[in-house]
C-alpha cells in the first residue's frame, strides 16, 4: 500500500469537459492538494480513445482509462465491477462521482460492495489542516442549512459532488501527466438489459449544464401555455434550458425528465428564471445553488419571493411576453 494518498475522480466521457466533469476535476484538485495527494481522472470507456490533455491541463496527475466491451453503454452492474476493479488496483482515499443519475445510483452499491463511507450531495469537500481528516459539507432539512461530515473507519470514502457554479479551473498547458489503460476482459453478470437508449436532438440545451433555466410550476396551467410562452418563447430567445417543479410534472405541463427539485434534477446556472412556482423547499433545493433567482407569481405572499434575488408579482401571461419582445430586440439590435 502506497504512503501517497490518492484522489480518484470519476468522468464521463461522453461530454468531455462540461460542467460536471470540470467541476469535478477542480475539486478533485483542492481535495488531492488539501491532503497532499495525487489527483486520478478516471474514465469507463468500451475502448481507448486519445485526447485527454484536457483533463490534464486543469490539474489531474494522472489519467486512468478502464476499458472493456461491455462498458459501451451505460449499466449500473457494469460500472460497480468496473469501479470496484479500479479501486482494488489503485487503491484509493477517496472516489468523487458527480451526483447526478448515474452517480445517486452507482455510489451506494459501490459503497456496500467495498465496505466504504458514502457521502452524497455534497457541496464541498474539504480536509482538516491538522489531521488531513476528509469533511464533506452538504445540504439538510431541504436545502435550508449545511452539515459538514466526516468518515471514520473505513479508509476509502465516496462521495457524490453537487453541482455548482463553476469558476475557471486555471489551466496550465505545461502540466505533466500520465495516461494509463487497464483493460477488463471478464464480463460481470448484469442484471439489466438495455432495450433502449434516448438521445437529446443535437443543439438541445442540457437541463445540468445551461447557463440559464426557465422554471415553471403549476401556475403556468398547460403545457400549450408552456410550450407558447417557454419553449418557443422566452427559451428560445435567451437560449435556456426548460424545467420546472413536481407539480407542473403532476399537471402534464412538463414531462418527468425535466424536473427539478429534492427528488428530480439539481441545476446551478448563472440565471433561474421561475415562473408560476410557489417556492416550495423541494423544490429549492434542486436549484438553490442558482447564481441570480427571478420569480414571477401572481401571489405576492409566494414563498419563492424569498429566495428570489428579483420578483416581479403579476400575471405572467403578461409579463413574459413583454420581457421575450425586449430580449428578442435587444438581441436584434446586438447583431
Amino acid at each position: 500500500m502506497s504512503n501517497v494518498r490518492r484522489v480518484i475522480t470519476v468522468l464521463n466521457r461522453n461530454t468531455g469537459r462540461d460542467g460536471a466533469n470540470a467541476q469535478l476535476i477542480g475539486a478533485g484538485r483542492r481535495l488531492a492538494s488539501a491532503i497532499a495527494g495525487r489527483l486520478t481522472a478516471l474514465t469507463l470507456e468500451a475502448e481507448e480513445a486519445a485526447g485527454r490533455q484536457w483533463i490534464i491541463d486543469p490539474g489531474a496527475d494522472e489519467v486512468v482509462r478502464i476499458c472493456a466491451p461491455w462498458l459501451s453503454h451505460y449499466q449500473p452492474d457494469a460500472y460497480v465491477a468496473a469501479l470496484a476493479e479500479a479501486c482494488a488496483r489503485l487503491d484509493p482515499d477517496i472516489l468523487l462521482l458527480a451526483h447526478d443519475a448515474v452517480g445517486r445510483e452507482v455510489a451506494p452499491r459501490l459503497a456496500a460492495r467495498l465496505g466504504a463511507g458514502l457521502v452524497t450531495e455534497c457541496t464541498s469537500l474539504g480536509a482538516d489542516p491538522n489531521t488531513g481528516e476528509f469533511i464533506a459539507s452538504r445540504p439538510c432539512f431541504s436545502g435550508k442549512a449545511v452539515s459538514e461530515w466526516t468518515v471514520a473507519g473505513p479508509r476509502l470514502t465516496i462521495a457524490t459532488l453537487r453541482r455548482q457554479p463553476i469558476s475557471d479551473l486555471g489551466e496550465d498547458p505545461m502540466q505533466a501527466g500520465n495516461v494509463e489503460t487497464i483493460s477488463l476482459a471478464l464480463r460481470p453478470p448484469l442484471r439489466e438489459k438495455l432495450i433502449e437508449e434516448v438521445v437529446p436532438p443535437p443543439g438541445q440545451v442540457k437541463l445540468e449544464d445551461a447557463g440559464v433555466v426557465v422554471a415553471v410550476g403549476r401556475g403556468v396551467g398547460s403545457e400549450e401555455a408552456f410550450r407558447e410562452h417557454f419553449v418557443e418563447g422566452l427559451a428560445s430567445a435567451l437560449g435556456a434550458a426548460c424545467g420546472g417543479s413536481r407539480g407542473a410534472v403532476d399537471m402534464g405541463i412538463i414531462s418527468p425528465e425535466l424536473q427539478i427539485g429534492l427528488t428530480g434534477r439539481v441545476v446551478s446556472p448563472r440565471l433561474y428564471i421561475a415562473v408560476g412556482l410557489s417556492g416550495s423547499p423541494q423544490h429549492m433545493a434542486g436549484c438553490s445553488g442558482a447564481g441570480t433567482i427571478v420569480a414571477v407569481n401572481t401571489d405576492p405572499q409566494a414563498p419563492i419571493f424569498g429566495y428570489a434575488h428579483y420578483g416581479v408579482v403579476g400575471d405572467y401571461r403578461r409579463v413574459i411576453p413583454s420581457l421575450t419582445q425586449r430580449l428578442k430586440k435587444l438581441a436584434a439590435k446586438a447583431l
